[in-house]
């Protein structure tokens, strides 16, 4: 595991808010990520034949917090899982490129602030950020279907995530819980009206926590799992090992 220092969060109120979030997709001070790992694109296998695998595009950058990013907190640092979920993809899909973008506490306005600006090359474009919206009241509504817009102009192909499961505890509030439920509802409605390939997070088994709000490695792994199904789907020509 990769030890990072970030601001110190105590549990409860705003301190741990601000914890929990930071812990939502930073990058490892010693292992860098960010451009540093391969990735694949997505095609929904029917739309089009399935490409040679030797000429296939297999390039993928994530946007997210720190589940997508694997980061958690232990004695008031930010951590990462050994596995978490860039070095995961690569060790079970290595054709991709995996431009890991995550960054602790990025929420989805903050993605979308700097989104048509931001050059990227990959093929598919994979949008985890969303859970501070859902914890403050808000929508993810307000930015996603105009960021797959986006991408689609671009020529690429979207995925949204859902989100991950927290259990009832002192930082996660019953407004808290039911706004991860509200938004996961709308990334996953929104990804069936708009036929983009979504991996539904939500399903990845019971919530298992390391901290109040992060997942432990066996389930970061299971929702790894979830995404690595999604972009198999998307560009099965990229899932040879």
């Amino acid at each position: 595991m990769f030890r990072k220092k970030f601001p110190l969060v105590r549990h409860g109120g705003a301190a741990l808010l601000a914890l929990a979030l930071s812990a939502c997709g930073g990058k490892s001070a010693d292992t860098p990520v960010t451009g540093a790992v391969p990735a694949t694109p997505g095609v929904v296998a029917a739309a089009r034949p399935m490409p040679d695998k030797t000429s296939a595009d297999c390039s993928v950058v994530f946007y997210g917090d720190s589940i997508l990013n694997g980061s958690y907190v232990k004695e008031e640092l930010s951590m990462r899982h050994a596995r978490h979920p860039a070095a995961e993809l690569k060790a079970q899909r290595p054709a991709w490129r995996i431009d890991d973008r995550t960054v602790p506490g990025q929420s989805l306005a903050k993605v979308a602030k700097g989104f048509h600006g931001d050059p990227r090359d990959a093929r598919v474009v994979v949008i985890e950020s969303g859970i501070a919206e859902g914890w403050s009241g808000g929508t993810v509504l307000t930015h996603l279907p105009w960021m797959i817009e986006a991408v689609r102009f671009e020529g690429k192909i979207p995925v949204l995530t859902g989100y991950s499961r927290q259990t009832p505890n002192a930082f996660m509030t019953p407004d808290k819980l039911a706004g991860r439920d509200r938004i996961d509802d709308e990334a996953k409605r929104l990804a069936r009206d708009m036929d983009v390939e979504f991996a539904d997070f939500g399903s990845a088994g019971p919530a298992e926590l390391i901290d109040d709000v992060h997942p432990t490695q066996e389930y970061s792994l299971r929702l790894t799992a979830k995404l690595i199904e999604a972009l198999d789907r998307v560009a099965p020509e990229c899932s040879h090992h």
